[in-house]
This record gives C-alpha cells, structure tokens and sequence, in this order.
C-alpha cells in the first residue's frame, strides 16, 4: 500500500523519493530561509498600537490605583519583551519537533487547567479563578490552552489521514481531548475563552477532513445544552438580555455596552483625537483590556477602527495563502490553526465591543492589555513565520543564496 493511501494525505514533497536520511542531509546543508516579514511586520504594528491606546486608556485609571500613569504600560511592554524573545525561539525551532512534544505538552496543559481551579494557587477576580499568579505576574492557563489546541488537532489530523472521517476512531479521541479542556475552562468560568476554542477546533477538524455532517450534528445535540445552561442560571440569562437590547438594564447589565456605543459613536469619521476620549474617565469598564477596541474607535474614529479590521482582515489572507503554499500537511494545518487563533478572537472581540455578539470577555490580538495573552498570540505568529520559511519563494531565495555561497568558495 502506498504512503498516500496509508496516511489519506497526499505527498507533494520535492524529496519524496530520497531516503529520509538523505532528505534531512540535503535539508542541514540548504541554507536557511527567512520568513515572510510581512507577517513580523503587522504584529509589531498591531502591538505599537496597543502599548500607545494602552497608555491612553489606563494612564487616569493607572493614576488613580497605583500613583504611576505608566503602570499598564510598563508591564505590557515587559511583557511584549518576553513574547519577542519567545517569537525569536519558536520562529526558528524544527516544526516537526512540536510532534513530538504533543503529549508532554497536553500533561502539562491539563495540570495547569486544574491548578488554577485550586485555592491557593489559582488567583479569583471577580469571582472567576482564571489566573496563576507568579509573583508580580499573572499568568492565564486557557490563554496557552488555545495554542494547544492548534497544535494538537494540527497534529492529531495528519497522524489520523482518511480515519479522520470515521466518528469513532478519528472524531471521538479528538472530542474527548477538546471537550475536557472546555469543561475545566468553563468551571473557572470563562465562557469567552470556551467558544473560542470550540470554534477554533471544528474550524480545524472540518480543515482536516472530519465530515461536515458528524460536525453539524454536534452543532445540533449542544443547543439544548446550552439553552439550558443559560437558562438556569439568573445573571448568564440578563447578560442575553441585555445583548438583545442594553437599554433594558442600562444601570447594570447593559451599562457597558451602552457606553461602548456611546464611544464608538462620538468618534465619528475622524475620532476626537489621541488621548482626547472622554469614555475612559471612569464610564466605559475595562477600557485597556476588553473594550479598548471601543476606545480606538473614540479617538482614532471610522478610519481607526477600520484601518485595525483591515489589518486583521490581510492578516488572515496572508496566513491562508502560507498554508496552501507548503506541501507539508502538518505544516499546512499548523499555519491555518495559528493564523485562525490570532484572526478569530480579533474579529469575534470587535463583534462584542460593537453589539453584534454578546459579551465575552475577549482580548483584541496583539492590542488589548494581558502578558498572556500577548505572548501566546506572538508564539503562533512564531509558528507561522516558521512555516512560511518552508513556502515556495523563500526556500527558492534560500536556494539562490546558497548558490551564490558554493559559486563564490569556488
């Protein structure tokens, strides 16, 4: 049987005849690509903008609470020196490793999971336990949950080929992993961060050939469950309300809408200027974290806000065109699976802050205030830059260069 039938994935590699031995000498001394820099390009301007709209939108709060208007912004940008250094490692790691790290990584996943349900070692905010604190850090266990998920389904999808298809032997081992990691993430609570994941894994699974029908009739079984979770409990039932119309709770539930909304509105066009918002004096909750999108909206107006979906918008297409553009699969499903984390909240973030969804609780990519988040997310664009090294043109300018090597010692 052939390498195809017996994987259900076809071999478009340019070695796919050389000895594996062979492969990974010709691939040592194959000068290394760079990577498509147009992706470092948007992160770090994505990340620019969230440390200045950061500042803009904590310097009074941060005054007020810690005597420093610097405060948030000092420890984002801490924390976007790790994350750059953490994108410098993984951008330049073999990917093929990452197979091989899938069960220490999902041990340790897990642990984390239940140790910050812990007294003692989870830290509770407003009633919810969704961070471990390290001294004067935080660190968020459902935010690394997320990378991975991408990670693990990338390479759950490709081991399993055509099984993939069958509900029992490819489908179900795969649920049982995802599904534990949305239960312990929804008894913290976060709600947020459980739709995100359970978007992200169908999106991931369809990609990896699970059948439609298995997906949509999963799709199905959960509305029933979910109608009664919001149901029987009081507050997730006002929090639907209030999405449907905020103005029927405008003092409570629905206040922060309303006053996102209100931001939004008075930007206009043009926005009223950079540090000039009035939403951030005390009205609009979480103006650095969740809503800060709101907040752009309010100074940078129309042209903001839409220059950021933009930005997003081409940052999805240019991890799409990475993904179709290698011949390895795994690869191929590891670019669309960090390309989808870091463009799906984004665009699911912006949907809350303008009322098109209810509210989550989400992070805006790169922008909105939160070291893990802001870590995680440059650890995919790392894995992302890290597959683009292996498309086509930069492993055809990688060749180039090492020609001009070889020519020149001769």
């Amino acid at each position: 049987m052939s390498a195809k039938k017996r994987t259900g994935v076809e071999n478009h590699s340019l070695f796919a005849s050389i000895p594996q031995s062979e492969r990974n000498l010709k691939a040592a001394r194959r000068p290394r690509a760079a990577g498509d820099r147009l992706l470092l390009m948007i992160a770090l301007f994505l990340g620019i903008v969230g440390l200045v709209m950061i500042y803009s939108a904590s310097g009074i709060l941060a005054g007020k609470n810690y005597q420093d208007s610097a405060f948030f912004l000092k420890r984002q940008f801490l924390w976007m020196g790790i994350a750059l250094f953490s994108f410098l490692i993984v951008s330049r790691i073999p990917l093929d490793r990452l197979r091989e790290w899938v069960a220490p990584m999902m041990i340790l996943i897990f642990a984390l999971l239940i140790a910050v349900l812990l007294p003692g070692i989870g830290s509770e905010v407003n009633g919810s336990r969704r961070w471990i604190r390290l001294g004067p850090a935080a660190f968020q266990p459902s935010e690394a949950a997320k990378l991975f998920t991408v990670i693990y389904l990338s390479h759950y999808v490709v081991k399993k080929g055509e099984k993939i298809r069958d509900f029992f032997e490819g489908l179900a081992p795969a649920l049982v992993v995802i599904g534990l990691q949305i239960a312990l993430i929804l008894v913290e609570p976060d709600l947020g961060m459980s739709v995100i994941i359970l978007i992200l894994a169908a999106l991931l699974l369809f990609l990896g050939g699970v059948s439609f029908t298995h997906l949509a009739s999963l799709g199905l079984l959960m509305i029933p469950l979910v109608l009664y979770w919001i149901l029987k409990t009081p507050y997730r039932l006002q929090r639907v309300m209030s999405y449907l119309n905020p103005w029927s709770d405008p003092s409570a539930s629905g206040f922060q809408m309303i006053q996102s909304y209100l931001a939004l509105g008075s930007g206009g066009i043009f926005g009223n200027g950079l540090g000039e918002g009035r939403q951030k004096l005390f009205f609009l909750p979480e103006p650095h974290t969740d809503f800060i999108f709101a907040l752009i909206g309010e100074e940078l107006g129309l042209i903001g806000t839409l220059s950021l979906l933009l930005l997003y918008v081409f940052l999805l297409w240019k991890g799409t065109r990475i993904a179709w553009s290698v011949e390895d699969p795994f690869h191929r499903m590891l670019a669309m699976g960090t390309t989808l984390m870091m463009t799906l909240p984004a665009l699911m973030n912006m949907g809350v802050v303008t009322g098109l969804l209810p509210t989550k609780g989400l992070a805006l990519p790169f922008v909105s205030y939160g070291g893990s988040s802001l870590l995680m997310n440059w650890l995919a664009m790392g894995l992302l830059y890290n597959v683009s090294r292996s498309t086509a043109p930069y492993r055809a300018r990688a060749g180039a260069r090492g020609l001009a090597a070889e020519g020149g010692r001769a």
